[in-house]
């Protein structure tokens, strides 16, 4: 066995091999997203569960860039970082301590990630990166994800080349790092358009599927358990692990119905203190019979027995809703009102399980012929095998009838306005169209991560959590439903969120300093490559890039190439349509 001596490289060192300022870094990144009403929209235009900071991938890109020697105050001047955060976090614990008010802007700059390197900055980072003879330098991340380090990279002006294995992910990274920056503010423009006419196409599809409320009336979400009869009186279990509605004491009493030994049920009443609320009826898997007669334990593998012998339903048990209210009269003899949340138990108009189910009977064939429903198999030996365990073997089962309703229409919607589009177009797309278009995809699914089975009713924060407030398919007793079609929530909720995310995008994503970035001279245009592929066989030309940046993908502990198949079987359908 011959014994080789290494080549010794002989370019210069780089920063990041000598010195990286951890702590100072450290305490920006947990800045970036301690405020959840203020993320970056790169948290937040669609789930990912890997996301990196901005303010460090921003970091590691120049630090790779920039020789050993730079002028370490000036790099982080580059990157945002304009007082000491550290001094500053030990401050405010310290004020924690001793009740002293430091007042707001106790950092003394905005967060890192917000700052755009200015002339000063420019000028600085060209001089040090010709060092090394940078010129258009290029970034290449080979697992992108959620996009952090390559939106970074197209911030700085580098030819960028981002990749990823999952598809979901692809779709992601083209609507993060490429379609803001090429499109600008014309890419919201046409989107606020399109996602308009969505829902005016959609709004009629609706009719008699949610029951109308009173006016100045609306409603944030039905809420409702899931159901299994108990195997000792044969009743009707509702089973939540709690019956708490929001933290003020709002909640839930069963009202029991037993006058039918064959039909023994539970209605219910909405209660305002915590001591009139109803016990749980289920814990750690187990149920409990509410029935004061019965009032026996439901072992686990009963449930989920009756589960996947299809014989689990559910129970509308409150409605959660938004009221305006005349709360007096103004100087000026104007009145005045506010926006009041309330409970109450559901009414009859409110089943419309009977219209629901001969929607669902007369569309499903024609769904399933135009590849609409999602009806592909939940794959058995994943990691987390519940919706297995409590009867949901087909994608299309996560969904209760209504919800399944909902978002089937969702995809005819936008098949038939891409299809007027095309007519608009005579034929083809624009760019502009189908970057839109991916757009409203990505709110269709905003809206279906909030209404599923697996999403839920927050009582304590008075939220909708979404189906992933966990990183796991984790099994929900009781679940929120939101309406597709209703004034400030639904379509047109998800779509205002996206369009928040995607104006935020193209700010961040216009530099103070023109067009062409830090690293591009006069004759380079900022370009992107997006490709879809094994992170370690990619096809690239030698000599093509300058900087390798990557986070590796987590292995065992979030398996989100199998989560994200949630939301792949519903893409696949809609934007697959545009980018198959």
């Amino acid at each position: 066995m011959s014994e080789t001596t290494p080549t010794k490289s002989t370019r210069p060192r780089l920063l990041i091999e000598d010195w990286l300022p951890i702590a100072a870094l450290g305490e920006e990144s947990v800045r970036e997203r301690r405020s959840m009403t203020a993320l970056p929209p790169t948290y937040y235009l669609h789930v990912w569960w890997a996301r990196r900071p901005l303010v460090a991938s921003r970091a590691a890109i120049l630090a790779s860039l920039l020789p050993a020697d730079a002028d370490h105050e000036k790099f982080l001047r580059a990157l945002g970082i304009h007082g000491d955060p550290v001094a500053t976090r030990a401050k405010i614990d310290e004020a924690k301590k001793t009740g002293e008010d430091l007042g707001k802007d106790v950092y003394g700059y905005k967060r890192a990630f917000t700052y755009t390197p200015d002339s000063e900055d420019v000028e600085w980072l060209h001089e040090q990166t010709a060092k090394l003879g940078h010129t258009q330098a290029s970034l290449l991340d080979p697992t992108a994800g959620g996009g952090s380090i390559p939106f970074e990279g197209q911030r700085l002006g580098l030819q960028v080349f981002a990749n990823d294995l999952n598809p979901v992910a692809w779709l992601v990274l083209k609507a993060t790092v490429e379609f803001p920056f090429r499109d600008g503010q014309e890419v919201l423009k046409r989107f606020k358009q399109l996602a308009k006419r969505f829902q005016e196409i959609a709004e009629s599809r609706f009719q008699g599927i949610f029951p109308e409320e009173p006016e100045g009336v609306s409603v944030e979400g039905y809420l409702w358990a899931r159901t299994v009869s108990c195997p000792y009186c044969g009743g009707l279990v509702p089973l939540s692990p709690s019956w708490k509605l929001d933290s003020n004491g709002a909640g839930i009493r069963l009202i029991f119905h037993t006058e039918d030994p064959q039909q023994r049920y539970c209605s219910f009443e909405i209660v305002q203190k915590t001591k009139d609320h109803s016990e749980g009826t289920v814990n750690r898997g187990k149920g409990l019979c509410p029935y004061p007669d019965c009032g026996r334990v439901i072992d686990g593998d009963e449930i989920k027995s009756q589960a996947k012998a299809g014989g689990m339903g559910d129970q509308l048990y409150a409605v959660v809703y938004k009221e305006t209210v005349k709360t007096g009269a103004a100087k000026s003899g104007k009145d005045k009102f506010k926006t009041v949340r309330g409970f109450r138990a559901p009414r009859p108009e409110d089943d419309v399980t009977q219209t629901v189910s001969e929607v669902l009977t007369t569309k499903i064939p024609e769904w399933e012929a135009r590849n609409i429903i999602p009806d592909e198999a939940f794959p058995e030996g994943t990691n987390d095998d519940r919706p297995l365990n409590y009867g949901m073997p087909l994608w299309r089962d996560m969904f209760s009838a209504r919800q399944l309703l909902s978002h089937c229409t969702s995809v005819e919607v936008f098949h038939d306005l891409i299809e007027e589009l095309r007519t608009d177009a005579e034929g083809e797309l624009s760019d502009l169209d189908r970057s839109s278009m991916i757009y409203v995809a990505i709110g269709l699914e905003k809206f279906l991560h909030y209404n599923a089975y697996m999403s839920r009713w927050h009582s304590g924060r008075g939220v909708l959590a979404p189906v992933f407030d966990r990183h796991d398919f984790s099994f929900k007793w009781s679940f929120a439903e939101m309406a597709p079609a209703v004034t400030g929530a639904g379509y047109e909720w998800s779509f205002q969120q996206t369009g928040k995310a995607l104006k935020e995008l193209i700010q961040l994503a216009t530099t103070h300093h023109g067009e062409q970035g830090l690293f591009a001279n006069k004759s380079t245009k900022k370009s992107i490559r997006v490709t879809h592929g094994s992170g370690d066989e990619l096809s690239m030309a030698s000599n093509t890039v300058d900087c390798v940046v990557m986070d590796p993908p987590y292995y065992v502990n979030v398996m989100y190439a199998e989560l994200l198949d949630f939301f792949y079987v519903w893409l696949e359908r809609t934007a697959g349509i545009l980018y198959p």
